[in-house]
């Protein structure tokens, strides 16, 4: 069995002191214990705790991110884009919420505050991806409908203990989200009642 590599080793070591102990209360002496390497090794590779904890949050987006252009790009039609975009999504903080259900909350608040920017970056890629899924059948409120359906996932993420019932519920918001915004107008209909005055802007 070939050895792993002792940076990965502390990447998981971190990750499982994360999920043990939360975001606040993890120490770097956690690390080191879940690690199963030395101090001066781990802290080598991991720097600080935020230095790591930025570290295991940009991988698990880089990673992200890939899964679902792959998505994206194997998915036939623009709803089936949604839904493989969005799952890939989920399923990071489902995963999230099974390996701790007491911190994932915490975890997830972190990431967004201890780590802006690859959040940031995340976000915008999964929201161009969305558009240009739904932009050639509804190119006037696409972006539109990709920012409404990126708001409902994030709003899945709050408590995902049942697992099951959250795919349910994003596939149901997908469907009725990804339809009214390929049905909807580009512009709505002016409403009208009876004859204009002659001058009045139809």
């Amino acid at each position: 069995m070939p050895k792993v590599p002792s940076a990965q080793l502390v990447l998981e070591g971190a990750y499982r002191a994360f999920c043990r102990h939360g975001f606040r209360r993890t120490t770097m002496s956690d690390i080191v214990e879940e690690s199963r390497l030395s101090r001066p090794t781990v802290y080598k590779y991991a720097g600080t705790k935020d230095e790591v904890f930025a570290t295991i949050v940009r991988t698990g987006l880089e990673r992200a991110a890939a899964a679902a252009e792959r998505a994206a790009a194997e998915a036939g039609t623009a709803e089936e884009k949604v839904l493989g975009v969005l799952t890939v999504k989920l399923e990071v903080a489902i995963r999230l919420w099974q390996d701790s259900p007491t911190h994932a909350y915490e975890l997830l608040a972190a990431a967004s505050a201890h780590t802006p920017e690859p959040v940031g970056a995340y976000m915008d890629h999964l929201a161009r991806l969305l558009t240009d899924a739904l932009a050639e059948a509804a190119p006037g409120t696409a972006r539109q409908a990709a920012e409404v359906l990126l708001t409902f996932t994030r709003g899945l993420e709050d408590d995902l203990r049942d697992a099951e019932a959250a795919r349910r519920d994003l596939g149901t918001g997908v469907q009725m989200i990804t339809r009214g915004a390929l049905d909807r107008p580009s512009a709505p209909a002016r409403l009208t009642s009876g004859p204009q005055p002659e001058g009045t802007p139809s």
